[in-house]
């Protein structure tokens, strides 16, 4: 591989507010080095001679005073640019600093931001520079994570926060907080609620009872934290925007986490939708300051919303990379990453040790195989035992719930159930029905302590 890296460098010379634009191949790794001057990754500042090494990723350098770049490695695609938005993110970022100093001086709450858009119009690699440029500044913001699809803290199909302290890692970025043990000081743990499908749309009564359960914590942490109370949260959504789920999925968020802030990014008629429901466009300080005393006077939580470019540099991931982002991901927490190995252990289950349950009426059979005359009254959130034999279980990887519930004979019981953040993740590499057995992979030794795991529709086939 380093011979490799060495047949195929290339020094690059970007010019100031420029960025250099890498998509970089799963099966290949490419390593970037700043040289000279100053150049950052999503809102992180690169140190001068350290190598960085991605694979199955697409990044910009971007530079605001200009810097030299050695590159190793084979890309599949790699140019300068010169047109970006950068600056109009840059000044989106002080308008929400403006806000968290005055929360620091009111002791107030700093501001509750919702990026909406499209699929594939830069809506993580935004949360990511605000949530950058914010810890630069020694904020400690919140980070919330409502993109089933892919998971950028931990596994797809989880809903998750997490308290930021320190800088997001430049190679792994948000999933350095799953895979890596936390360090002293360090508060990088996510708080994750399981939903089990990629689109919302597979359960949105499920999915909007987690935005609940998972805003509620939020704000806990919020009362608890003042650092991060005043410093505010960052919530990436979903690509879904059409005029029934989606526009109902972002009014619940709004709810939830009683947001204020709301950028649009890459979408003129969801910008103007936005603003027709649920706020006014812009967001300056006299308007700021107007809104603030009408929410003072008792009137409705004012919202500001803001319209953004999509970045030239955005493009679209077809099926078969966002399956392989999401196997890479799944791979990661169980094998950690090249800068942190970990090493999971295979520990053999009984059936009867461990309750495996799936949520709704996808997880029951047909209606036409009940008996006839009768009617099935379920729920979206009804849930169901699954039977632990033959293929259904194999390849999985099951949620382990940090509920300590037994018996599930009550919708209160079923509701807590549903409820309860999660422990952790194992996949079941194999079921042994004759010895009523399944062998899983777990990130850690010994017993499994929780006997709730969900199943959702998340499978994996390992390497």
């Amino acid at each position: 591989m380093m011979n490799n890296m060495a047949q195929h460098s290339k020094e690059w010379v970007i010019e100031a507010e420029s960025e250099l634009r890498l998509e970089i191949d799963f099966n290949t790794k490419v390593r970037v080095r700043l040289l000279s001057g100053t150049g950052e990754i999503f809102g992180a500042e690169l140190g001068t001679g350290v190598d960085y090494e991605f694979s199955g990723r697409k990044i910009a350098i971007f530079t605001w005073h200009g810097c030299k770049l050695l590159v190793q490695g084979t890309c599949s695609v790699e140019y300068l640019a010169e047109e970006t938005p950068m600056v109009s993110y840059l000044n989106t970022h002080y308008a929400l600093e403006q806000r968290r100093v005055k929360a620091t001086r009111e002791n107030g709450h700093g501001p509750r931001v919702m990026i909406v858009g499209p699929t594939d119009v830069g809506k993580t690699s935004l949360c990511r520079m605000l949530l950058s440029w914010a810890l630069r500044q020694d904020r400690q913001p919140i980070y919330v994570d409502l993109d089933c699809s892919e998971g950028s803290i931990t596994m797809p199909g989880c809903l998750t926060a997490t308290p930021l302290t320190e800088q997001i890692d430049i190679e792994e970025g948000f999933g350095s907080s799953a895979t890596s043990a936390p360090t002293a000081g360090s508060a990088i743990m996510p708080l994750a609620y399981y939903f089990g499908y990629p689109n919302p749309k597979e359960n949105l009564k499920l999915y909007e009872m987690l935005v609940s359960r998972l805003a509620k914590s939020v704000s806990r942490r919020l009362d608890e934290d003042e650092a991060a109370r005043r410093s505010g949260i960052v919530i990436d959504t979903t690509g879904l925007i059409d005029h029934t789920a989606g526009y109902d999925i972002i009014a619940h968020c709004i709810k939830s986490f009683r947001v204020d802030v709301i950028i649009v990014l890459g979408h003129e008629r969801l910008y103007s939708d936005m603003v027709r429901l649920h706020g006014k466009p812009g967001g300056g300080a006299g308007q700021q300051q107007q809104q603030q005393q009408q929410h003072q006077q008792g009137a409705a939580r004012p919202i500001a919303v803001m319209k953004l470019s999509k970045s030239g540099g955005v493009v679209e991931r077809d099926a078969a990379f966002r399956r392989q982002t999401q196997n890479q991901k799944i791979r990661e927490y169980f094998y950690g990453t090249t800068k942190s190995e970990l090493a999971p252990f295979s520990t053999m289950v009984h059936f009867h040790d461990v309750e495996i349950l799936r949520v709704g009426e996808g997880s029951l059979a047909p209606t036409s195989a009940l008996p006839i005359g009768e009617d099935r009254k379920v729920s979206e959130t009804h849930v169901v035992q699954v039977d632990a034999s033959g293929d259904l279980l194999l390849h999985s990887v099951l949620a382990v719930s940090n509920a300590n519930q037994t018996k599930l004979e009550t919708d209160k019981d079923e509701r807590e159930v549903l409820e309860s953040s999660l422990a952790g993740f194992v996949y079941v590499s194999e079921v042994n029905e004759a010895r009523k057995r399944m062998t899983v992979l777990a990130p850690c030794p010994g017993r499994i302590p929780k006997r709730i795991w969900w199943m959702g529709s998340l499978k994996w086939a390992e390497d």
